[in-house]
């Protein structure tokens, strides 16, 4: 049965105080079964995976918040700077940036608009045999 905490000595003599490994007494530092040049290895990806650009990375969200849920959320913050329990220079922001992700979906909206007219107006000149200049 293993301890809540590894079995191994630090190099200051004290117990050391880190999770062992599954099916072992000892965590990644103390353990017989793993190389230095594992543990250096593994070393080396965790310090990747924790960098500023990673924890962004990860933060960021698979899909875009539509219109609805940036209203929904504007409400919440309005809610909130009503009765005192937002900073108003807080409020600033998220409304700023709110502002910029809508006028950022209506781009996106128009150059889709713009794309399928174009696309309308080439089939037409297919279809009578001219050519419009694209």
């Amino acid at each position: 049965m293993t301890d809540a905490i590894c079995h191994g000595i630090t190099r200051a003599g004290q117990r050391c105080r880190a999770r062992p490994m599954t099916g072992s007494s000892h965590c990644i530092n103390h353990t017989a079964a793993v190389t230095d040049e594992q543990r250096r290895a593994w070393a080396a990806r965790g310090g990747k995976n924790s960098s500023a650009k990673a924890r962004a990375k990860a933060a960021i969200p698979g899909a875009a918040m539509d219109s609805a849920e940036i209203g929904g959320w504007l409400s919440v913050c309005f809610r909130r700077l009503i009765v005192a329990q937002m900073d108003p220079g807080l409020g600033n922001a998220i409304s700023g940036m709110a502002k910029a992700m809508l006028a950022v979906q209506a781009a996106g909206e128009i150059e889709e608009r713009l794309a399928s007219l174009e696309e309308a107006v080439a089939m037409a000149a297919a279809q009578n045999n001219r050519r419009y200049p694209a």
